[in-house]
């Protein structure tokens, strides 16, 4: 009676698992990114509606976020801005022109496509360079 495996087999077996990894691992960093837009679009969405209720309190005039940091003292009245300003992902920025804004997000270094944008304007529109 045999007991154990065979070299073969054990090959075998370390060529499936490689052949299962090299289509896993792809798929599983394309979640995670797709994770991630889709983390900066809720976070924008939050900001939107504060600087729009922000804009209702003041006469239709927005305010400008240079960093995420000024998006707590800024909004944070408005709605909950703690998570959104500790997003260690991405970095967000407001900025306004002619009595409307767009909220950038902007994908920090160190990560896969780092420096690409999401801007959504006050209209409701998206853009960018960002594809997860």
């Amino acid at each position: 009676m045999r007991k154990g495996f065979t070299l073969v087999e054990l090959i075998i077996v370390v060529i499936i698992i490689g052949i299962l990894g090299t289509i896993a691992v792809p798929q599983y960093m394309a979640a995670v990114e797709r994770a991630r837009a889709g983390k900066a679009r809720a976070n924008m969405t939050q900001i939107a509606k504060a600087e729009k209720m922000y804009g209702a309190d003041n006469n239709g005039v927005y305010i400008a976020c240079a960093a995420s940091a000024n998006l707590q003292a800024n909004l944070g009245s408005y709605v909950e801005m703690t998570d959104i300003a500790a997003d260690v992902d991405w970095g967000y920025s407001v900025t306004i022109a002619a009595g409307s804004f767009t909220i950038t997000a902007t994908k920090a270094a160190g990560l896969p496509n780092a420096g690409e944008t999401i801007p959504l304007t006050s209209a409701g529109i998206w853009g960018g360079t960002f594809v997860p």
